[in-house]
């Protein structure tokens, strides 16, 4: 007897936003924090306002726990930790899909 064969998933339709990859957002974040990458690479990904708040000194930074939920069809909200050696910062930021992208609409850097 043959194989049985699947249908394959259909592709998103277009329009329709694909999966959010928090990492895609977060992972430059630290690298801009940390020095090893400029802020102005991320404005793409961030707006404008969110990347002046950013600390100017490059520190040692590393991504904490962070939870990503959807609050509705292309839109989401990120919260979590970034540690730095001498503290910890909490962040929160909303993404919402526009046109064939995920952008972040706002980034706040918590005290």
């Amino acid at each position: 007897m043959p194989p049985r064969l699947r249908a394959l998933p259909r592709s998103p339709q277009p329009g329709t936003p694909g999966p959010l990859d928090a990492r895609r957002f977060l992972v430059p974040l630290v690298e801009a924090l940390s020095g090893r990458r400029s802020p102005q690479q991320l404005t793409s990904l961030f707006p404008t306002r969110a990347l002046e708040e950013l600390p100017t000194t490059p520190t040692t930074t590393r991504l904490g726990r962070y939870r990503l939920c959807h609050v509705e069809p292309g839109k989401a909200e990120l919260a979590g930790t970034l540690h730095t050696p001498t503290r910890t910062r909490a962040f929160a930021a909303r993404v919402e899909h526009s046109g064939t992208r995920w952008r972040c609409t706002e980034f706040h850097l918590l005290p």
